[in-house]
């Protein structure tokens, strides 16, 4: 009945919310309803109501039953009743719950006008009004049907005691009539304030909802863009991997020097464009913290060296000078992830180039101990400060945020380090001053506790006098003291215009007592070559003349130092950087003619007859086949080629192979299916003898290699193919070719 119910908003249409609203009614009600006929017998056993008026008492009684039975069949059948129609449950439960609210009304008023103010007409009428008051909470989502039953249960009496003339009646009537109209009030303010608050929470819930439905969506937007990513990074990656194969046998062949650059300029261009390819591989899985970190024992300073390296040329491509030192109480052995390792360092390198641009990098790499077994590893890259100038990092840190540089994308490869450091368990930070720029990575690694040594300083470097003569640079501290650490008096002097007159004199002393000098020239700078060249030039007038010269040369001064080289044949050119042990090295051999060795490997008589390995490449692709096959043969190794897995395995029965080199796509289950066949094959046909085999692949997902090796790979190469790392790799597994 829309008396009873008249739904406003459009929680109240909600069949889940009116649901739970009515049965806490109907809960609620059950006890109600027990304790009203508690309450009128204790009335009528305590009263004299059943002898001034048995009857009525009798009637009123089997009214009293008759109803609270009705109402108890809505109420306990609640969930079979509300299930067929709940506008219908309600407005039949209101409407006799209006009944019998009025009849309990009348049954107060025949009390109140019976039996005046006795004391059953207290206990009945304070009942009366408590009982409202308690069902106020629960009847209040309906105000209106609270404000009919509360008024239909005393307003009767209430009247009826106003109107007897007696002063207690008017007080009970006054104030139950204010407890009418307060009830009423009170239920309308909760009544509001509930459906407001279920309106509330609904729409919390459907924002919620609809959050979480795009969310879900946009997850799998991103997981389709990462397999897409990944996908076509893979048909890229085997796209160039034939374009930079091609241009890598191309560049054996004899060509004229404009050819050459040509051939440069492709190389370059392929691998710029590898790199790119994947850096975004990586990004989309630092993005979504996909980072699987494969730890295990390995050689921390020479990945930093080789990563360090690596990352040099790109600064040399674009005449940045970059050197590095890394400190002497750095953990030869460390348990981590040594590939992650490696591309953090060059990612913040490339980066760090791209925004220096010009100038000098200069990287610091020290270890700090944590406790007995674990450490962290300090990366810090300096410029000095003729390059930009850091934006903040939210402008920075971006998938492909850049500034205006000649290096594409720079915030990717940022982004790329901030990511890798901190799935290694440390950080990345940056500071720019008008002094330059700082980059700060720290990672953490566990120590090993057999470690390796990796520089004992010859003792007869020791007291040895060196003349360093320099022009400027970060690097030239670092080269202070690690000189200093090999046991060497050095004493470094600045050139600078004007003090020729000087630096020769204490050139010509250091020759007259046969001292080391060692030049480190500024790069793109001649002046010091031209200042010193004079000078030796009048010190050694002929060729052939023995000293001690060296020469830590920038990028392109290698030609500068030729002509010194011609006329001091025993001169040295290193190119820089130059790690601390290559350093070491090549100071003995200058000066002593070599490194002492702790032992010596003893040669038999036929180690100069190497063995011809034949290899089986099984490859589908044409220009995979061509450009594998050549790179293989220029390394000496005797190859042929299967196009497919039934091929390999009539050619293994036809002839003896002493390894395989299987093509592996991204598809994993088709990788392991030929896996498995080639090892089913050898446990047939070879099972005494395990027949190694290396996976090819142009993918670069780190999980993708534990699955080829749990296949049953014994190695695995990533496209496009290194000379250098595949002739390391099968010498590992055969030995010189």
């Amino acid at each position: 009945m829309s008396i009873f119910d008249r739904p406003e908003l459009k929680v109240q249409k909600d069949r889940r919310i009116c649901r739970a609203t009515d049965m806490r009614i109907a809960k609620y009600t059950r006890r109600g309803m027990v304790l009203s006929l508690f309450a009128f017998l204790i009335a009528a056993f305590i009263g004299d109501m059943r002898l001034e008026a048995p009857r009525l008492l009798l009637t009123l009684g089997i009214g009293l039953v008759v109803l609270t039975l009705v109402r108890g069949y809505y109420v306990f059948r609640f969930d079979h009743l509300y299930g067929s129609g709940p506008n219908r449950w309600r407005n039949r439960y209101f409407l006799f719950s209006i009944i019998g609210s009025a009849w309990w009304g009348l049954t107060l008023f025949y009390f109140v006008y019976l039996m005046g103010f006795a004391p059953e007409t207290h206990f009945l009428w304070i009942y009366s009004v408590i009982f409202c008051s308690s069902v106020t909470s629960v009847f209040s989502p309906y105000h209106r049907f609270l404000t009919w039953f509360t008024a239909t249960s005393l307003l009767p009496a209430a009247l009826m005691a106003l109107f007897s003339g007696m002063i207690l009646g008017t007080i009970y009537g006054t104030l139950t009539l204010a407890f009418i109209w307060l009830t009423a009030h009170q239920g309308r303010r909760e009544s509001e304030n509930y459906w407001e608050r279920l309106s509330a929470m609904q729409e919390l819930q459907q924002r919620a909802s609809s959050l979480a439905a795009a969310r879900k969506h946009s997850e799998a937007a991103v997981e389709l863009t990462n397999e897409f990513i990944a996908n076509i990074g893979q048909e890229f990656r085997s796209q160039l991997s034939d374009s930079l194969g091609a241009l890598a046998l191309l560049e054996a062949e004899p060509l004229s020097s404009r050819q050459k650059e040509w051939v440069e300029l492709a190389k370059a261009a392929s691998s710029q464009q590898l790199k790119l390819v994947d850096n975004v591989g990586l990004f989309t899985r630092v993005a979504r913290k996909d980072i699987r970190l494969r730890q295990g024992p390995f050689n921390l300073v020479k990945t930093v060296e080789k990563s360090f390296k690596f990352a040099a040329r790109a600064a040399h491509g674009q005449d940045l000078e970059f050197n590095f030192q890394i400190d002497d109480s750095l953990p030869v052995m460390v348990t981590g992830d040594n590939r992650k390792t490696a591309q953090l360092i060059r990612n913040l390198v490339d980066s760090a180039t791209g925004i220096a641009q010009r100038g000098e990098l200069w990287g610091e790499v020290s270890y700090n101990p944590i406790t007995t077994v674990e450490g962290q590893l300090s990366i810090t890259l300096m410029d000095d400060g003729r390059g930009e100038i850091l934006p903040d990092e939210s402008e920075l840190f971006g998938a492909f945020s850049r500034m205006d540089t000649t290096q594409v994308t720079t915030g990717l490869g940022l982004s790329i380090a901030k990511g890798l450091a901190e799935a290694m368990g440390g950080y990345l930070q940056l500071h720019s001053t008008p002094d330059g720029n700082r980059y700060q990575v720290v990672i953490k690694y566990s120590t090993e506790q057999n470690q390796r040594t990796y520089l004992t300083p010859d003792r007869r470097l020791q007291d040895t006098e060196v003349l360093l003569i320099h022009q400027k640079g970060l690097f030239i501290s670092g080269l202070v003291q690690v000189l200093r650490s090999f046991g060497m008096d050095v004493k470094s002097l600045r050139w600078c215009e004007g003090c020729e007159c000087e630096v020769q004199q204490l050139l010509r002393q250091a020759v007259e007592r046969n001292q080391l000098v060692m030049m480190a020239p500024a790069m793109g700078d001649s002046t010091l070559f031209n200042s010193i060249t004079p000078f030796f030039e009048k010190t050694y007038g002929e060729e052939g003349k023995e000293s001690r010269l060296v020469c830590l040369g920038g990028f392109g001064q290698k030609s500068e130092f030729s002509h010194l080289q011609h006329l001091m044949p025993s001169a040295l050119y290193l190119g820089r950087p130059v790690t601390r042990k290559e350093l070491h090295d090549a100071l003995v051999g200058l000066l002593f003619g070599g490194v002492k060795r702790s032992c010596r490997r003893v040669i038999t008589g036929g180690a100069d007859l190497p063995r011809h390995y034949s290899l089986l490449l099984v490859e589908e692709s044409r220009p995979h086949q061509w450009v594998t096959e050549e790179m293989l043969q220029a390394l000496g190794y005797q190859v042929d080629i299967a196009a497919n897995t039934d091929d390999a395995l009539a050619r293994l029965l036809e002839g003896h192979y002493d390894l395989v080199l299987v093509d592996c796509q991204q598809n994993t289950d088709h990788s392991a299916q030929i896996i498995e066949m080639l090892r089913r094959w050898e446990a047939e046909h070879r099972p005494d003898d395990r027949l190694p085999i290396v996976a090819l692949t142009s993918t670069t997902e780190e999980q993708f290699e534990g699955r080829c090796l749990a296949a049953g790979m014994d190695d695995y190469l990533t496209k496009p193919l290194s000379k250098d790392l595949l002739r390391e790799t099968l010498a590992r597994w055969l030995g010189s070719a």
